[in-house]
C-alpha cells in the first residue's frame, strides 16, 4: 500500500526578500495564506500530522486550522526544522558572497558543506532521511506535514532517489502543497506547488 505524503510548507516569512532564514525563528508576513482554503479540500481527509516546531510552521498550522478541522494530535518534531544557515542566517546571497567568497565554491559542492557556525549539509540530510523512512513505514494511508522548503526539496530528492545535490531544481513556494507518493523503495513526485 502507498503513502500519500502532503508536504505544505509554510507561509512567507517576516524577513527580507533573498535572505537565508533557516534556524532563525521569526513569525509569518502575512502574504499568500489565503492559498490554504484552497488546499483544504485535499487536506481535510488526512490520517496522521506532523509539524516542525518553528514559529512560521506553527502560524501556517493555525491558519490552516480556520479552514479544516484537524481531529489528530498535531506530532511537532525537531527533524523536520530547517538547516541551520550559522552566521549567514538572516542574510542575502550578494552580502554572503562578499563576506565568504571562498566558501561560495564549497557550498556548491553541498553533500561536504558545512555551513560557517552552522549545520553540516550531511547533518541535515540524514535527519531528513529519518523522517522519510518514518513516513514510508507508517501504517497510513494520508500523512501532512508542515515544514520548509529545505526540508521538502530534500524528501523530494531522497524519496525519488536522485542526489541531494538537485534540491535546488524544485522551487518549492511558500504555502504551497508537494505530494509524494511513497512505496517501499521510494516514491513519485504527484504535484509540486499546488
Amino acid at each position: 500500500m502507498a503513502t500519500q505524503l502532503y508536504l505544505l510548507r509554510h507561509g512567507s516569512a517576516d524577513v527580507e526578500p533573498g535572505a537565508l532564514v533557516g534556524s532563525t525563528d521569526v513569525g509569518l508576513n502575512g502574504k499568500g495564506l489565503e492559498r490554504l482554503a484552497g488546499l483544504s479540500r485535499q487536506l481535510e481527509d488526512v490520517d496522521d500530522w506532523y509539524c516542525s516546531p518553528m514559529l512560521r510552521t506553527r502560524q501556517t498550522l493555525d491558519e490552516l486550522q480556520r479552514h479544516i478541522s484537524i481531529r489528530q494530535e498535531i506530532r511537532y518534531d525537531d527533524r523536520l526544522r530547517e538547516i541551520d544557515f550559522g552566521r549567514w542566517e538572516m542574510q542575502c546571497f550578494s552580502d554572503i558572497s562578499k563576506a565568504d567568497p571562498g566558501l561560495i565554491d564549497s557550498w556548491t559542492e553541498y553533500t561536504d558543506f558545512v555551513f560557517p557556525e552552522g549545520e553540516a549539509v550531511a547533518g541535515f540530510c540524514e535527519r531528513v532521511e529519518t523522517m522519510l523512512q518514518l513516513f514510508m513505514a507508517h501504517d497510513t494511508e494520508r500523512i501532512g506535514v508542515i515544514t520548509h522548503g529545505g526540508v521538502i526539496r530534500t524528501l523530494i530528492c531522497l524519496s525519488l532517489g536522485i542526489s541531494v545535490q538537485n534540491y535546488l531544481l524544485f522551487d518549492v513556494q511558500p504555502a504551497s502543497l508537494t505530494v509524494l507518493e511513497l512505496f517501499d523503495k521510494g516514491g513519485v513526485l504527484k504535484g509540486l506547488n499546488l
